[in-house]
């Protein structure tokens, strides 16, 4: 239920900002680029003094930071910050041990042979390597975790292939936000 909640929500702050990038009046879509703006730096800088804040209560608070890292809507948000209090790495992993179980029922297994500049390369292996849907699955079990990867490589070769093929079309990096980020990248 909160789950369906947290997604609507998303939806519609995603329309929201489709409509302010189709604002024929510059000035006003540029006010409202630059309000939004701050509004996430003062967000970020508040998410930053909570974790310092709660971080100083050793054990515990670095009990609760960990289930802010594991919210289904906390988590990115942290995410979306730098603040996420888990690496992408062991974030992988875990969504590994997820789909584990999935890709072994069909003869498989699967592997994080790295993480290299925004691209996580994976092994299958077993006889459940050609299957799509479980490259499919591995694939959004690991974006789910690690929205910020630019891509994931699964290699289904068995033995020494020295280039990876991919069943799913390549994620090509995101695309540039219709709200401006302030970085002048935009």
């Amino acid at each position: 239920m909160q789950q369906d909640k947290d997604q609507q929500q998303v939806e519609r702050m995603e329309s929201l900002v489709q409509q302010v990038a189709a604002f024929e009046d510059q000035g006003v879509r540029a006010a409202v680029q630059e309000l939004v703006q701050c509004t996430m730096a003062m967000y970020g800088e508040g998410l930053t003094r909570m974790l310092a804040l709660i971080g100083r209560h050793g054990e515990c608070g670095a009990a609760i930071i960990e289930q802010f890292g594991a919210d289904d809507l906390v988590g990115p948000l942290l995410l979306l910050h730098g603040l996420h209090p888990v690496d992408t790495r062991t974030r992988v992993l875990g969504a590994l041990k997820e789909v584990r179980p999935s890709l072994q029922a069909h003869g498989g297994d699967v592997e994080l042979v790295r993480i290299e500049q925004g691209v996580a390369y994976f092994k299958m292996m077993g006889s459940g390597n050609g299957c799509s849907d479980l490259v499919r699955e591995l694939e959004d079990a690991v974006y789910k975790v690690a929205p910020e990867l630019d891509d994931v490589i699964v290699n289904t070769k068995e033995q020494g292939s020295s280039h990876p093929v991919t069943f799913m079309p390549k994620r090509r990096r995101k695309p540039k936000p219709a709200v401006s980020t302030g970085t002048g990248e935009d």
